[in-house]
């Protein structure tokens, strides 16, 4: 193909360099003309491992060149959009250089008789592409996207100084689109690398980008806090997380990463709540320890806020332990919304199967005392007696014989708290209506 790379920065001088490599007709598009002169002497006008033997070597092809004139995505089949999503001073997100290059695309579009597509590539938060990049390309072309031109967000997972092997090896190869048709030359310039791309919409790939990020400074932060915490102990932080990352059963692995509800039960709050205590004693500042209780409590409480802000004064909550199969109440975050509702003036109705408030003892029973008291008169003897009266149920644990019975019997929304209903519940309920698609995805810890 032909193609069009506007931003020279890292990613698009590695982007222009390795498709090119691969065979298309490559032209960079930078206002500085240093940039442009380096390209088109075959050098890279910045330092990366491996980056100026390649483009030397497609430059010596006659595969890649370089320009200041937009103009040049006149004669290209695909345009990919790599400028620079500086922060403000304020920490905002600065579109300013996307919107002045999406503008200019739009600008050529409005004349050319075959359909372009244009990638963006540059870093954005969800919304961007379909809420802004489209609108700003739709409006200085006077075109419709999705027949007469199409834009796909791809993002870009390169590392400064392995980048060149991370664009040939990337952990996945995505494509969000708006309009299904948007993602055929994307997945077509892109074969070659080998990753079946994963089609989505904009907003989702573009989550997908920040989550990855994010989730990279958290584990920094993380091992960071950790080898504060073990420090003050004499102990050797790079020993334990040597050990700890070889758990690829909880570690590192799916498990704990499902949007669904807030984290319970008998450990994590006891554990996270010492690690906390021992490090304010020693005088250790482990701010995002720390955090993990306040995110939590603010889990639930943007429960209660769905519950209070849907008016309704009748609430059935179907399951109460922390997990499926198992009697153990502590910590349990939806024992602690039902108290929560109550205490805001929800009359609130619960069945789970497993709890038996004459079989609670211990701890278990301690802590139903001291979080809600009136426990034996929330409780019901079925999932018809729960649901009865309701006015919106709320789905915590699931056990399918129960899920059966809500689903046969309910006539008003459902809230699935935990993000685990199964599929064939999904579909009955949406078709019913049922199903509250409005709620929000939560980020917590399901499992």
């Amino acid at each position: 193909m032909r193609v069009a790379v506007l931003g020279l920065g890292y990613v698009g001088c590695v982007t222009a360099a390795c498709l090119a490599d691969a065979g298309n007709v490559v032209i960079g598009i930078d206002p500085s003309v240093e940039k442009v002169e380096a390209v088109n002497q075959g050098l890279t006008p910045l330092v990366e491992p491996g980056l100026q033997e390649l483009m030397a070597k497609v430059h010596g092809q006659s595969l890649l060149s370089a320009t200041s004139d937009v103009a040049a995505v006149d004669d290209v089949d695909i345009a990919i959009i790599c400028v620079g999503t500086p922060s403000t001073s304020e920490g905002e997100l600065d579109l300013v250089h996307v919107e002045s290059v999406a503008r200019q695309i739009g600008s050529r579009i409005r004349e050319r008789t075959s359909p372009l597509t244009v990638m963006l590539r540059s870093t954005v938060l969800p919304g961007t592409t379909r809420d802004r990049v489209i609108p700003w390309l739709e409006e200085a072309s006077g075109k419709v996207e999705g027949s007469d031109f199409f834009v796909a967000f791809c993002p870009e997972f390169l590392r400064e100084s392995t980048a060149i092997a991370d664009f040939y090896g990337p952990p996945f190869t995505v494509i969000g689109v708006e309009s299904e048709v948007a993602a055929e030359r994307p997945s077509e310039l892109l074969e070659f690398i080998g990753v079946p791309p994963r089609i989505v919409t904009t907003g989702v790939a573009e989550a997908l980008k920040y989550s990855s990020n994010v989730f990279h400074a958290l584990k920094v932060a993380f091992a960071n806090e950790i080898g504060r915490f073990c420090d003050v102990s004499d102990i050797d932080a790079r020993e334990v997380m040597k050990i700890f990352v070889e758990d690829r059963q909880l570690n590192i692995s799916p498990r704990y990463l499902k949007p669904g509800f807030a984290f319970g039960g008998s450990c994590l709050p006891k554990d996270v709540k010492a690690v906390q205590f021992h490090a304010k004693t020693v005088g250790v500042d482990l701010p995002l320890i720390d955090s993990l209780t306040v995110t939590n409590t603010a889990h639930i409480e943007k429960a209660v806020k769905m519950v209070l802000d849907r008016g309704v004064r009748r609430v059935a909550q179907i399951g109460l332990t922390f997990k499926p199969s198992t009697d153990d109440v502590r910590e349990s975050p939806y024992l602690a919304l039902v108290a929560r509702l109550i205490e805001a003036g929800v009359t609130v109705t619960a069945f789970d199967p497993i709890i038996k408030i004459d079989r609670l003892i211990g701890a278990n029973r301690s802590h139903v005392e001291s979080i809600l008291p009136t426990l034996d008169d929330v409780l019901t003897d079925s999932v018809d007696e729960a649901i009865a009266d309701a006015e919106l149920v709320l789905i915590g644990t699931h056990l399918p014989a129960e899920l059966d019975r809500v689903v046969a019997g309910v006539t008003v929304p459902v809230i699935d708290l935990s993000g685990l209903l199964p599929a064939r519940y999904e579909e009955e309920l949406r078709g019913r209506s049922i199903l509250d698609s409005d709620v929000p995805a939560y980020t917590g810890a399901a499992w």
